[in-house]
């Protein structure tokens, strides 16, 4: 609990540097140093963790960016657009979707060489909290 406020703090602290450049590097700052914490990694886990991570965070970003806007325009235009097109976006929704299991089961196997399975869950976690905690921030 007391992490949780600590890291709450942290974020209410620098939530006036948001509205400045450079949103999404504090954003990642933040949550490389929640995941850490969370995690109780040592320097030696965090440098072997980290490149692994990050990897995995930029292929999925290229996976989402390659089409996702497509399928975006597809679903917003839905009561427009043909059953031919229609085909086609739900296709690449499709792909999309399996691109992202494909890496994310080859993620984990990653992880297991680094890390126990109970750690990975761990991750899940502490990702999780901090989405949550970011949702909460910006509702307010």
């Amino acid at each position: 609990m007391k992490k949780y406020i600590f890291y709450l703090a942290i974020f209410l602290f620098t939530s006036s540097m948001f509205a400045q450049k450079g949103e999404d590097e504090k954003i990642k700052s933040l949550k490389t140093a929640f995941i850490t914490e969370a995690l109780s990694l040592t320097p030696t886990e965090a440098q072997k963790f980290w490149p692994v991570y990050n990897l995995y965070e930029q292929k999925e970003s290229e996976i989402l960016d390659s089409k996702w806007c497509e399928v975006q325009n597809g679903l917003e235009t839905v009561d427009e657009i043909s059953e031919e097109k229609a085909e086609k976006v739900l296709a690449m929704y499709m792909k999309i979707k399996d691109d992202r299991l494909q890496l994310r089961k080859e993620y984990v196997a990653d992880l297991k060489k680094l890390m126990s399975s109970k750690k990975i869950l761990m991750l899940k976690k502490a990702e999780h909290d901090f989405h949550k905690m970011l949702l909460e921030k910006f509702k307010k």
